[in-house]
């Protein structure tokens, strides 16, 4: 720089005679005032920066009088005429004097390296250790086990220690430390305990603090890079981390420097490139779109006056360009009107720098607002990749997803939406929310204001299809506030009617199996019931043919030794009927227990056919009978049509053989309505009947009511009966008195047809 400061120093008197020749020919009346304006305003702003103010003061009094007289600059009058040629003898006696002294350039120091703050990644960094200062420890534990699922190695300490030196690859990549330690004149030291660590130390994010101003304040004051109060927001933890700890630098600042004078912006480009900023210049502004494209800078610097285009235009041109919008732009002139410096910075302007510059406020100026622009570019980079990820999710979801206002006023809707309530999306901004859900669901206002603490909603709705259809629906729905500050409510809604058609289906199911196990139950506990009384029956019945033939074959034995043929005879047929009684019981209980193991087909069975069918068969039996018989029609039931024949075939054979007695006997099958009690279909005949005070014995197994001289039978027809009956989900009973006949009646359950009054 002080090379580029003797060169500078070289030219000035060429400088200064073009300006005085331009000068003289304004005096002389000619058209050089430009000229004259341009060679002062360039000497004001760079002597000051070359290390010779006096020379940009002398310039800057020519550039102000040729400023006041613009427009009638060939009409100057004597004094000012004067003033210029006083100005031109100070600018050759601060060049006498500058170069006697050869002052040295103003020393500056870099304050940074072209990095953003927390940025500073070095090699050593890579080791990827953090140090956990926390006094909880369940906190500690769990932080560290976040930070080994994304891929660091961590120590954890309950307090802070005094450190000790440590080379650089045993040195902690950063330190997490709990907000109560951030007074604690230990953290200092703890961040340069490497012997090898850059200036700004081990990067320190506080942690566990609270959420007010104050504790954010004391963070910044403790020189946290971070602050993260509880509950940590550990995917930004790592994502900061992984900042602070890679190993790869991060990219040097760029300036593109915007300056006529070439010599002023070499020398900018020197101070800058001394704080490891890269830099490029253009001399010629209609130049400059084509460096943006190509060098893609972090800052712009620009003079305003400048020839064929001025830097308040060059600045409006680039704010056009979409591209270049955010690009930040410093002017960097000897302007000191406040209008100009206004005009410069609504045009897209962001800063104003008064020349001449000192180095150190060039770079600091540079850094800062180059800082400022990556961090901006990094939170639109993250919000861009949100979006993303949102307009992905938003799009290719399966549920419906929607975006509408608090009031209801739809914003946009997924095609899932679209699918889901059959209208296009224009169909279902112009509907609205409250024309999708049923009018009279109450959850709707609840979803949309949210009144709760989490401003979060969960539930189910009605709602309404384009085409009227309703179905039901799973809600989750959030509100926030959007760029314009209106509140909005985002909505995900999932079509669960095949899930309520399932539940449904499942109660229904559920009720069914609870009928069918009460009457399962209500069957097994008859089934029991009748197996002791048949076990009772079935010992006191087959005792006595054994005991009846155990007697006759003692006698039997005794008349074979006295020899008395005939008597022998008679024992031995009582033998055979004992033993063909045994043989009867044994066939009958094997019919009973099939009719226990068969399974129900149930089919359209004709009642009253059957019923004519099976008398007739009686008839032709019993040819000498006469039986007058009344069937009515059309009893027809879903049933088993083999038991249902089993069945009439013991009622009808029973009321056959009952009513023999009777000359005049009569037998009568029908059907009783509700009106009449019980819906049931009956069997009724005018035989010897029984009293009813036995009635709990008539569908026993081997139970009789009369005995075997009067009817014969073995008493097991009417408990096979009972049992058809029973699996078709009935019951049988009957009715009767002594020598008045019997009225059986039996009802077939759910399947079976139930009478009406028609019948």
């Amino acid at each position: 720089m002080q090379t580029q400061r003797d060169l500078y120093a070289s030219t000035l008197p060429d400088k200064i005679a073009a300006l005085e020749d331009a000068l003289r020919q304004l005096s002389a009346g000619g058209r050089a005032g430009g000229d004259a304006l341009a060679q002062a305003h360039k000497l004001a702003g760079s002597g000051g920066t070359f290390g010779l103010p006096a020379i940009s003061e002398a310039a800057s009094g020519i550039e102000k009088i040729l400023l006041h007289n613009a427009g009638r600059l060939d009409a100057l009058d004597d004094a000012n005429h004067q003033a210029l040629a006083d100005g031109v003898r100070a600018l050759k006696t601060a060049l006498i004097h500058g170069t006697q002294a050869n002052p040295a350039v103003p020393a500056f120091r870099a304050t940074d390296s072209g990095q953003p703050p927390g940025d500073t990644r070095t090699s050593h960094r890579s080791s990827r250790l953090v140090h956990i200062i926390e006094p909880d420890q369940r906190v500690a534990v769990e932080l560290a086990a976040h930070l080994d699922r994304a891929g660091y190695r961590s120590r954890t300490f309950d307090r802070l220690l005094t450190p000790a030196p440590v080379p650089a690859e045993a040195a902690p990549a950063a330190l997490l430390v709990n907000m109560a330690f951030s007074a604690d004149p230990l953290l200092a030291q703890a961040r340069a305990t490497s012997t090898t660590m850059d200036s700004s130390g081990i990067p320190v994010i506080l942690i566990s603090g609270g959420t007010d101003f104050q504790t954010r304040l004391e963070a910044v004051r403790a020189g946290a890079i971070g602050y993260f109060p509880k509950p940590l927001e550990m995917q930004a933890l790592t994502s900061l981390l992984d900042k602070v700890t890679s190993g790869e630098p991060a990219r040097p600042y760029r300036v593109l420097i915007v300056e006529d004078d070439e010599a002023l912006a070499t020398f900018y480009a020197s101070v800058l490139q001394s704080a490891s900023i890269e830099t490029a210049v253009v001399t010629d502004p209609s130049r400059v779109m084509k460096q943006l494209v190509d060098f893609q800078p972090d800052l712009i610097t620009c003079d305003i006056y400048m020839p064929r285009c001025n830097g308040i235009e060059l600045a409006a041109l680039i704010r056009q360009q979409q591209s270049f919008v955010r690009i930040p732009i410093v002017f960097l002139s000897t302007e000191t009107s406040l209008d100009k410096q206004a005009q410069a910075l609504k045009q897209g302007g962001d800063d104003f720098i008064i020349k001449p510059v000192e180095p150190a406020t060039l770079i600091s100026a540079a850094q800062s607002r180059a800082r400022r622009y990556r961090s901006l570019l990094e939170a639109e980079d993250t919000l861009r990749i949100s979006e993303e990820r949102f307009r992905l999710v938003f799009e290719t979801s399966l549920d419906a997803f929607i975006q509408c206002l608090a009031d209801g006023t739809v914003i946009s809707a997924n095609q899932a939406a679209c699918t889901m309530f059959r209208m296009s999306e224009q169909e279902i901004r112009a509907a609205g929310i409250a024309h999708m859900v049923q009018s009279h669901d109450p959850r709707l206002a609840a979803m949309l204001l949210q009144n709760n603490a989490s401003g979060k909603f969960r539930g189910e709705l009605d709602c309404v299809r384009g085409d009227g259809t309703c179905f039901p629906v799973e809600v989750s729905s959030s509100r926030h506030v959007d760029r314009s500050g209106n509140l909005q409510v985002s909505v995900i809604l999932r079509d669960i009617s095949e899930r309520k058609t399932a539940e449904q289906q499942i109660m229904q199911l559920n009720a069914e199996l609870e009928t069918r196990v009460e009457r399962r139950t209500a069957e097994l506990s008859a089934a029991n019931q009748e197996l002791q009384a048949f076990s009772h029956s079935l010992a006191h019945d087959l005792r006595q043919p054994y005991i009846a033939i155990n007697g006759l074959t003692s006698l039997l034995e005794k008349a074979i030794a006295t020899g008395e043929s005939e008597r022998s005879k008679n024992y031995l047929d009582r033998i055979r009927a004992g033993v063909s009684q045994m043989n009867e019981r044994t066939d009958s209980l094997l019919v009973l227990a099939q009719l226990s193991r068969t399974n129900i087909k149930r089919e359209t069975v004709d009642l009253s056919d059957m019923a004519r069918d099976i008398l007739k068969s009686l008839q032709q039996h019993d040819p000498d009978r006469a039986v007058q018989v009344e069937v009515q029609s059309s009893l027809v039931v879903p049933a088993d049509p083999k038991l249902m024949r089993h069945l009439m075939t013991i009622l009808l054979g029973n009321a056959w053989k009952f009513s023999a007695k009777n000359p005049a006997a009569k037998i009568t099958v029908g059907s009783a309505s509700a009106s009449e009690g019980e819906a049931h279909f009956f069997i009724q005949d005018t035989g010897a009947g029984f009293d009813m005070t036995y009635s709990d014995k008539l569908f026993g197994a081997f139970q009789r009511l009369h005995s075997t001289s009067e009817f014969a039978g073995a008493g097991i027809g009417l408990a096979m009966a009972r049992r058809i009956v029973t699996r078709h989900g009935g019951r049988i009973w009957a009715d009767s008195a002594p020598g008045k006949g019997a009225r059986f009646c039996f009802t077939l359950g759910p399947g079976g047809r139930t009478p009406t009054s028609s019948d």
